[in-house]
């Protein structure tokens, strides 16, 4: 619950623990709107979306460069996973919030595997692979 005078998104944000997410959805207009959980969900949810798109279009640059497994997987199989799981959450708010909750929950998984990919094939972990993690 939002204490007095934050915003949704900054009760949300607090409750996180994490210190990168009222900066990066308060430039989001209907982020930093929402008036109730679900429009704010929601929003929050096609943000995600969104970054994962730019960040699997990033990362297939990445992988024509540096053509490995690893990298190749990571920009088609775990990238195409985690925007599917977006999805899927997003479907799931009104009808089903606990397997909503998961959804989100396992999208890490994909930007995690990345992150040992990048380790694996010597290169540098790029911002938004962090971002969407």
């Amino acid at each position: 619950m939002a204490a007095s005078g934050e915003s949704l998104y900054e009760g949300v944000c607090r409750e996180t623990k994490n210190t990168d997410c009222v900066p990066l959805l308060k430039d989001d207009p209907r982020i930093t709107s929402a008036k109730n959980d679900l429009d704010l969900s929601r929003f929050i949810l096609e943000f995600a979306e969104k970054k994962a798109r730019e960040g699997k279009k990033y990362i297939l640059q990445i992988a024509k460069e540096h053509p490995t497994e690893c990298i190749i997987l990571c920009a088609n199989k775990f990238y195409e996973s985690t925007i599917t799981s977006f999805i899927s959450a997003k479907g799931e708010l009104i009808e089903d919030p606990t397997s909503a909750t998961y959804d989100a929950k396992v999208v890490g998984d994909g930007p995690e595997y990345c992150a040992k990919a990048f380790t694996t094939a010597n290169i540098e972990n790029p911002p938004i692979n962090k971002l969407i993690a």
